[in-house]
């Protein structure tokens, strides 16, 4: 190992380094452990900035000690972006601010995984992180997680963290509350989001019982460069969602969505929401309960509609009101009308169903040989 030229030593630390994560301040774990085994090693992982770029901080327990080796840490790191994942609660301590203070010009990932229901109201060893304006200049990527299904944060303290990231791109949000606390909120336009994740499966009791819900964040959100939306439920007024799209124009390629199992969509609010999103590639529905997709189905039976689309897929939460025909007229006109030829199409089940009636069953198949892909059924059965 000696005589490898140390070029080479420093790429192979790098890639076991990157095998480690995530990676905290431990003694026994890579890159900190390859600053004991010799002086030789030592030498090369401090040369190797690239081994420290990346760092979980867990907010509890906050010793000095602690803190002094997540710093040193990123000290090591020079001048490279750093990515860093927060754990715990956001009311942080006032020495866990100043670090991040220091950090946040050069944090290009920044992950907060929550572990703690956030409570309003400092404590006397306990205030909230607040983010100087565009503290956060070098942001591209920022996931708010949760660890459980009742964890939630306030949509105020999201927009500091998003009005202090003027370039973020990529944005995954867990589900919000509405805080009465607050002034009224301000609007936010942030120009360079491309990718969005809202919500997260399994928090309709959550939304039902203490107001909160995946998409009301977007209300107050204007996102001129969306691309791809990625939504647990549609669980906002549709007024309030086709004025999101609206007032944002964005150029949205993949729109993925569960739908509200409250009343679904008129087929007239359908008909108003997609000519918003023409540039759409992806369209990927969901349903929590009812049959929620019809409206979509008999409009895209339109060669003007979604006109670059070609990729389809439905998730009906029940096979009993599928109209077979009605989606085979849709599916004739996607592949043979439109501009863009439909390339894919899926209808997924989580249950047994019942196969198509043969005639459409041989029109189904006679698509697919023609070049369609077709999938019916539940993933891994395709009942063509």
């Amino acid at each position: 190992m000696a005589r490898l030229p140390l070029e080479l030593q420093s790429y192979i630390f790098v890639f076991v380094d990157s095998q480690s994560l995530p990676q905290k301040p431990d003694l026994n774990e890579a890159p900190i452990l390859f600053l004991r085994v010799c002086r030789l090693w030592r030498d090369i992982a401090l040369a190797t900035p690239i081994l420290w770029t990346q760092l979980q901080i867990d907010s509890f327990p906050c010793q000095t000690n602690y803190l002094e080796a997540c710093a040193m840490w990123l000290k090591r790191a020079r001048s490279l972006p750093l990515s860093v994942t927060l754990r715990g609660a956001l009311r942080l301590d006032k020495n866990l601010q100043d670090l991040l203070a220091q950090c946040s010009p050069r944090l290009k990932d920044l992950t907060l995984v929550i572990d703690q229901i956030l409570v309003k109201g400092p404590t006397s060893s306990e205030i909230m992180w607040k983010m100087p304006e565009r503290s956060l200049a070098s942001l591209k990527t920022l996931s708010i997680e949760p660890t459980g299904y009742y964890t939630y944060g306030y949509i105020s303290e999201w927009l500091d963290i998003l009005r202090a990231a003027p370039r973020l791109s990529h944005c995954k949000m867990i589900n919000t509350l509405e805080d009465p606390d607050v002034l009224p909120l301000q609007p936010l336009m942030l120009a360079s989001l491309e990718c969005m994740h809202l919500g997260e499966p399994g928090d309709w009791n959550l939304r039902d019982n203490m107001g909160s819900n995946s998409l009301v964040i977007l209300r107050y959100l204007t996102l001129p460069a969306l691309k791809i939306l990625t939504v647990s439920e549609l669980d906002i007024a549709d007024d309030a969602f086709l004025s999101f799209l609206s007032r944002s124009s964005p150029p949205l390629e993949s729109l993925k969505m569960t739908l509200s199992h409250e009343e679904p969509w008129p087929e007239s609010v359908v008909s108003r929401f997609l000519p918003l999103i023409p540039q759409l590639i992806t369209l990927d529905l969901a349903a929590i309960d009812g049959d929620p997709i019809l409206p979509f189905v008999d409009l895209l039976a339109s060669s003007e509609v979604l006109p670059h689309l070609r990729t389809i897929v439905f998730r009906p939460n029940t096979a009993a009101n599928i109209h077979y025909s009605r989606l085979l007229s849709m599916l004739k006109c996607r592949f043979t009308l439109c501009p863009t030829r439909l390339e894919r199409f899926e209808l997924n089940f989580t249950e047994y169903v019942d196969m198509p009636n043969e005639e459409v069953r041989v029109a189904l198949q006679q698509l697919a040989r023609d070049g369609l892909k077709i999938h019916i059924g539940a993933p891994g059965n395709n009942m063509l």
